[in-house]
């Protein structure tokens, strides 16, 4: 495993081994063996129970922008969405088995990002604080120093996705995405 200063902050490496399953799945393995080229990332490859720094995901991000011409935001959401089937079984044992996108929402906090913390105390999610708005709509407070909501906002998607509510579940920035704090309506169309 690979150490790094405990002044730098660092990301479970489940996001970076995924992350290379997303690039592989969109591309080849090559690609994803030339972002790491580019990007100047030489240590021994992820493992699910490392420890990264998050600054090489935003390098990976950025180099595959530069490749693909897709913007670095338009790719993390992307592998937001990407993530979701993936979360959704590590996860499944946390979940009520008659949620869907509005629940899934609702609970993120409590009980997944619980989870997340429950499995391995290193891990960092952000913080989301999910307001009801009626029985339509709900406000996603996404509180992240790593600003990664365009992550957050395709699981959303993904969620929507994977329940087959995709053209039910509308999604709505509120602030700018780049942010450490990024406010997001989801409305569900009836």
């Amino acid at each position: 495993m690979e150490k790094h200063p405990p002044t730098e902050d660092s990301m479970h490496g489940s996001i970076f081994v995924l992350l290379k399953r997303f690039v592989e799945n969109l591309y080849d393995y090559s690609t994803w063996v030339r972002l790491l080229e580019d990007a100047g990332i030489r240590h021994a490859p992820y493992q699910m129970d490392g420890m990264y720094p998050t600054s090489e995901i935003f390098t990976i991000v950025h180099k595959a922008s530069a490749l693909t011409g897709v913007p670095p935001q338009s790719l993390m959401e992307e592998y937001g969405a990407f993530l979701v089937p993936d979360l959704l079984l590590v996860y499944k044992r946390y979940m009520q088995p008659e949620w869907r996108t509005y629940e899934m929402l609702l609970n993120t906090e409590g009980a997944m990002h619980a989870a997340v913390k429950k499995e391995d105390e290193r891990a960092t999610p952000p913080l989301l604080l999910v307001t009801k708005k009626g029985s339509r709509q709900l406000i996603v407070d996404y509180h992240s120093r790593r600003r990664m909501a365009a992550v957050a906002i395709g699981i959303i998607k993904g969620i929507a996705k994977y329940y087959d509510e995709s053209e039910k579940v509308e999604v709505t920035l509120l602030t700018p995405v780049g942010e450490e704090r990024v406010q997001i309506r989801v409305d569900f169309l009836p």
